[in-house]
This record gives structure tokens, C-alpha cells and sequence, in this order.
């Protein structure tokens, strides 16, 4: 049995960073010209993707843990795995296909820690139904469940499997494309057995429609806002709001799947929300110290010193 399986993509992120790539006020403006060339400060290749990070982040906390993820068999699959297995997460649901393409992004990062990617998905986008063992997933004390390319057949097998399973608790970060498919309706959101749903400010407010739904089935969701911390809704009603903490933020991927692993990873411990609220953002603020998503993944021992600390 493991306590949680991690369900998404499993990617390579390069990420490039310069002293000339800034955000810019007016829309009119460019960042790079034809032809140009610019001249990196630093140069990065790391494993990626919402179902590598956080397998590896609950793996780091102390928790048995699997992923479901598609790659191709390449080079970029090869040190996927090679991270996997020097986290001790299980790989026997990772699936390689001969005939795809390990998906990847580019990630420009600016000075200030802010980012944008450019993905090619690949072969991260092809998880079917047939790819999903039902067995191990009711085998599972949690299911966590980032995007899948908004592949509906493969969201029903998921939801149809832990449905049926009181046992195994689903927790999601939806993705664009699973955003869009809410916004149309296109689950009954009483068919969706979602304990815990994670979305950041923006992603709220694009599910504003549907957003009383939501509250209306969803026991828990996290609206999370980068450094300013958050909010959480219990029951469909706002219990309470939560501040991040102040770090200097070098490259802000992974943040997110940072906070929703070492929430999870609480909850497993069968702490309180509150309690989950301090796991998660610790983890967050040290991985935004580090380019790439797991770097600043913190271990159980660092977690348990530094709650220790505030404490005291």
C-alpha cells in the first residue's frame, strides 16, 4: 500500500535565467528581438511536472509514494527516472512509451523569481484510461491528481475508481484544461470525489461560474496566492485566511506543488487544517529559494525542526 500515488506529468524543465529579462509594463513593449542574442546569467536542467514534484516532495517528507505518469524512452525519461529512484519513489505505474516524446518546458526566469514557460507536452499528454490501475489506486490511503492534459476519459476512470473507494482520498490541482472543462460542466460535480482542491488566485477567479459548486462538494479548497499567503474554505464556507513567508525568491516553479505535497503529507498525520496550512507553506517558501521544483523540497527532519522552531 502506498500513502499516496501521484497522478500527472512528468516532464524536463530547462530553465534560463538573465539579468535583462524583466516584466513589462506596457504591452506594446518586446523581450527579445529577431535575431538577437542574450546573454544568460545561469542555465539549469532539472525533472519537472505536477505529478514528479510532488511524488517527490511526499517522498522527501517521509511517506510511501508511487507516480502515474507517461514518457517516452529517451534521455529526458532517463533522468526522470534516475530522480525517482534516488527519492525512492515507486516507478512500476510510471508508463514509457516507445513511440512518444518525454514532454518538456523552457522556463524564462526573470529577476525577480517570476517566470514563463513554454511546455511541449508530449508524452505527458497521452495517459488514457488503460493507464490507470484501478487496483492500486483504491490501494492508496490518497490519490493526488494534477493535470492530465484534460484528458476526460481518463479524469472519469479516476473519479469513477475513488468513488466507489471511501478508503482513498483524492486530492486535485487542476490544470488549464481541466479548468475549462468545469467551467462547461462537463463532470456532475457530485461525481467528482475531490477531498481537497488546490487552485491559485487566478485560477479562482477563472472558476468564478462555477465557483458555488465547488464550495458546494468540495470539503476543502486552498486558494493560494503566492507570497501573500491564501485562503481556505471548509464546507463550503471561508474558515480562515493564512500569510506566506517572506523568502527571497529566486525561481517561483514548483511552489505550488510544494504546498499542496507537505499539505497532503499533514493530513496524512491526521493533523489539523491549520496545522497543514504552516506544512505547506514552509515547504513553498524554501523551494522558491532554488531554481527548478525540487531543490528546496524540504526532508521530514527539516520540516519537524523548523515547526520546532516556530514554536518555540
Amino acid at each position: 500500500m502506498y500513502d499516496c500515488i501521484s497522478i500527472g506529468s512528468s516532464l524536463v524543465d530547462i530553465f534560463v535565467s538573465s539579468q535583462d529579462l524583466g516584466v513589462a509594463s506596457d504591452k506594446n513593449q518586446h523581450i527579445l528581438s529577431y535575431g538577437d542574442k542574450l546573454e544568460l546569467t545561469d542555465f539549469h536542467i532539472f525533472s519537472g511536472g505536477g505529478a514528479s514534484n510532488t511524488a517527490i516532495a511526499l517522498a522527501r517528507l517521509g511517506y510511501k509514494t508511487a507516480v502515474i505518469s507517461e514518457t517516452g524512452q529517451d534521455e529526458f525519461s532517463d533522468l526522470i527516472i534516475r530522480d525517482f529512484e534516488r527519492e525512492a519513489v515507486a516507478t512500476q505505474l510510471l508508463i514509457r512509451e516507445k513511440l512518444e516524446r518525454t514532454g518538456g518546458s523552457v522556463v524564462l526566469v526573470a529577476k525577480d523569481g517570476k517566470r514563463v514557460a513554454m511546455t511541449y507536452r508530449g508524452a505527458a499528454s497521452m495517459l488514457d484510461p488503460y493507464d490507470i490501475p484501478a487496483f492500486w489506486l483504491t490501494q492508496a490511503k490518497w490519490v493526488h491528481l494534477s493535470s492530465i492534459a484534460g484528458q476526460k476519459d481518463t479524469l472519469s476512470k479516476i473519479f469513477q475508481t475513488l468513488i466507489k473507494d471511501q478508503d482513498t482520498k483524492l486530492s486535485w490541482n487542476p490544470g488549464k484544461s481541466e479548468i475549462e472543462l468545469l467551467l462547461k460542466k462537463t463532470f456532475s460535480f457530485e461525481a467528482i470525489p475531490c477531498e481537497v482542491f488546490f487552485v491559485n488566485q487566478e485560477e479562482w477567479s477563472l472558476l468564478l461560474p462555477v465557483q458555488k459548486l465547488i464550495l458546494a462538494h468540495f470539503p476543502q479548497v486552498i486558494v493560494t496566492m503566492g507570497e501573500k499567503g491564501g485562503e481556505v474554505f471548509l464546507y463550503g464556507k471561508k474558515k480562515f485566511a493564512f500569510e506566506g513567508q517572506a523568502s527571497q525568491a529566486i525561481d517561483n516553479t514548483g511552489a505550488g506543488d510544494s504546498f499542496a505535497a507537505a499539505y497532503i503529507a499533514a493530513l496524512i498525520d491526521d493533523l489539523p487544517v491549520d496545522e497543514a496550512i504552516v506544512w505547506g507553506v514552509r515547504n513553498a517558501s524554501n523551494v522558491v529559494k532554488f531554481y527548478g521544483a525540487k531543490t528546496g523540497l524540504l526532508r521530514r527532519y527539516q520540516m519537524l525542526e523548523l515547526l520546532a522552531a516556530q514554536k518555540k
